[in-house]
């Protein structure tokens, strides 16, 4: 996937969560952010198993 096809996301959280999703994804030799990523797609998957594709209609 090309630089151009990501998105930023900024993140605020505390610093114990920081410090266990570092531990984590140096535990599965990942980046924080390759980490992140994987558990959105596994949370996204399980919930469109249930109920097909997830469509969710963004505020305009």
């Amino acid at each position: 996937m090309a630089d151009d096809d990501k998105k930023q996301l900024t993140l605020r959280i505390p610093q114990d969560v920081h410090r266990k999703v570092r531990l984590l994804a140096a535990l599965h030799d990942q980046t924080m952010t390759e980490l992140f990523v994987a558990l959105v797609e596994k949370e996204y998957d399980k919930h469109a198993k249930d109920t097909g594709p997830v469509q969710l209609k963004l505020p305009t």
